[in-house]
């Protein structure tokens, strides 16, 4: 397997934010410091020649996980914003 670029990483998480963006003025650290910061630990943790079964398993228990997470807060966001209403 190839190596994983952080501009190329960065630049297709970037698209598919764009299909539910989020509100970058309620972070300290800009959209662009917060993809490279998270892209960089990705691609530490996962950016290997070869990958086992266990690897393939830990690699979609994340994704899994941070999908769950990400839809558990979009939930609590509409929430409040109903609420707010």
């Amino acid at each position: 397997m190839a190596k994983v670029d952080l501009e190329q990483l960065i630049d297709i998480a970037s698209q598919v934010e764009e299909g539910d963006p989020i509100d970058w003025g309620k972070l300290k650290k800009g959209k662009e410091e917060a993809f490279k910061m998270i892209g960089s630990s990705i691609i530490e943790m996962f950016d290997k020649e070869e990958y086992n079964d266990e690897d393939k398993l830990v690699m979609l228990a994340t994704i899994t996980k941070l999908t769950v997470e990400n839809m558990i807060l979009h939930t609590k966001l509409l929430q409040q914003q109903e609420k707010d209403a």
